[in-house]
């Protein structure tokens, strides 16, 4: 099979594998500069002095610059010749990499880390429809969409163990030299894989909506400074909060207004008006939620167990093996027939309902690696089996015309899920710490005899060890702190797997009756045969 001449030297046209690898690699490299530092944040926020909810916020900002730049970028790639189109943006992306790595000031960090999210969309976006472009049509968009995706839920980690590696070394952004390096190599890759002048005319640049872009940026930051320091003020008892939510409301009103009222909008509001699509939508949405659950678990590895970045971000790789693996049964799966899709997603739910259920049935305070290895694999096949698979029922559920509108929208399915399960899992942690705390403090009395003796036991250790009386009571009143704390937190661990367990039994019935209600119209619609 030849690749398309579009895009790719003539020289190396004929060695497919190379040239989708090697444009596999760059797409990596963007979307690490996306991931860079989503599994040290405790590292950034000891660097910055900041709050969890600043450095949260500094991570969607990277988000809020590829939504927004997103559908410009499909429209802009046709503008400009695009081995120097790459070549700038990866310039840029280096740039902007030296502006982090020597900032203090956590205000301009942020504002460089939108920056960085606008040059990740540009180049992964130009590697999607290269990637479109250099494969057969009937399989084109299937690849496409699963290398696409399928490097989306396996970055993070595969970034987070070079990240392990450097906070273990040096400076946690140290991190910034390799992901420099990487720029470097794909600087050297777009040499050699794109050729020169792939523009065959000169398009002026004054088509495109820059009033939507501004217009989804303020959507965008003002939508993720309500969902990330809502729950931390209380929602709208603060005047902050309902300052920037009416504003977010405000803001998505008028995109969605200047969209329809385009001739050529950047995202086709059309595509809502398939039932079908919406399906899709929502169970992007719900799934991108609740498989954050897995950040529970890296938690729990981090606070309770007392786990190194090292060994969490090891345990993460299995995550990733899982994905990869299913991703690559998936896409065979759906190579081979494309009805068997509402299959994979049913299976990858009850997968996926497994996994809560083993963390709900086993999770105590001394879990060892071993025992983490199996549900951390299982999480991420049942996210190979979905992620995909689902983002390909909404693009095959929109016609044609929609164009990448599909993947512009999931894109924005994808941030608002990330930001429910940050402001949802923090909401459901507060409460339920809260309230397992009281229970166990309104439980220590008197007249609580297994309390007393496991009290009296300590003490009685330490002082054989050598400590006074009074060292000692105290030191097993900080014992008793902590083993309450430790006690919350694993039932408001299992609380919260066991509310995942029944939505994805929702999920599931959902699917069941969605598969049921689509076989009844096609037998609806099969002519019956005149006799």
């Amino acid at each position: 099979m030849m690749v398309e001449p579009n895009y790719i030297n003539p020289r190396i046209s004929k060695y497919t594998s190379l040239i989708f690898i090697s444009l596999l690699f760059v797409l990596l490299t963007a979307m690490a500069q996306f991931a860079s530092f989503a599994l040290i944040q405790h590292d950034v926020i000891s660097f910055f002095g900041a709050q969890p909810e600043d450095i949260s916020l500094a991570l969607q900002m990277t988000y809020v610059g590829i939504l927004a730049t997103l559908p410009l970028q499909f429209r802009t790639l046709k503008r400009f010749d695009t081995r120097n189109y790459l070549l700038v943006a990866l310039t840029m992306g280096i740039l902007l990499n030296l502006g982090c790595l020597y900032t203090e000031s956590l205000i301009l960090f942020t504002i460089l880390r939108f920056f960085v999210g606008a040059t990740t969309a540009i180049i992964a976006g130009s590697m999607l429809m290269v990637i479109f472009s250099i494969l057969p049509e009937k399989k084109s968009m299937v690849v496409g969409v699963f290398a696409f995706f399928g490097s989306i839920l396996s970055i993070g980690v595969i970034v987070g163990t070079a990240a392990a590696w450097v906070v273990e070394r040096m400076d946690w952004n140290g991190l910034y030299y390799i992901l420099i390096s990487l720029q470097v190599i794909s600087i050297m890759i777009c040499f050699l894989v794109f050729k020169e002048n792939t523009l065959p005319r000169k398009i002026p640049l004054y088509q495109l909506d820059y009033i939507g872009y501004i217009l989804f940026v303020c959507f965008g930051v003002l939508f993720a400074y309500t969902l990330i320091y809502g729950p931390k003020y209380y929602w709208f008892e603060d005047s902050t909060i309902r300052t920037t939510a009416i504003g977010a409301l405000v803001f998505l009103s008028l995109f969605l207004y200047h969209q329809k009222r385009l001739k050529r909008p950047s995202v086709d509001l059309r595509a809502l008006n398939y039932k079908r699509f919406w399906f899709g939508l929502l169970l992007l949405i719900f799934f991108y939620g609740i498989k954050d659950t897995i950040n529970l678990l890296y938690g729990y590895a981090a606070g309770i167990l007392g786990w190194s970045s090292e060994d969490i971000v090891s345990l993460g790789l299995f995550n990733v093996l899982g994905v990869a693996l299913a991703t690559f049964l998936a896409l065979k799966v759906i190579l081979t027939k494309k009805q068997n899709l509402p299959k994979l997603l049913l299976a990858g739910f009850f997968i996926l309902l497994y996994y809560h259920l083993w963390i709900y049935w086993n999770l105590t305070p001394d879990l060892s690696y071993t025992d983490l290895v199996f549900p951390i694999f299982i999480q991420g096949f049942a996210s190979g089996l979905l992620f995909a698979p689902i983002i390909m029922l909404c693009m095959s559920s929109l016609p044609s015309y929609t164009g990448m509108t599909g993947i512009i929208i999931c894109a924005y399915g994808r941030f608002t899920a990330s930001l429910n399960s940050i402001a949802g899992f923090y909401t459901l942690q507060e409460h339920y710490n809260q309230k397992y705390k009281i229970g166990f403090i309104e439980s220590i009395t008197p007249f609580n005899l297994e309390l007393h003796q496991r009290s009296q036991e300590y003490e009685n250790l330490l002082v054989s060890k050598g400590y006074n009386p009074e060292s000692a009571s105290a030191i097993t009143s900080k014992l008793v702190g902590k083993t309450i704390g430790i006690q919350s937190q694993l039932l408001t661990d299992r609380t919260i797997f066991i509310l995942a367990v029944y939505l994805t039994v929702l999920a599931i019935l959902s699917l069941i009756v969605f598969g049921l209600v689509n076989r009844y119209k096609s037998k609806r619609q099969v002519p019956k045969i005149v006799s």
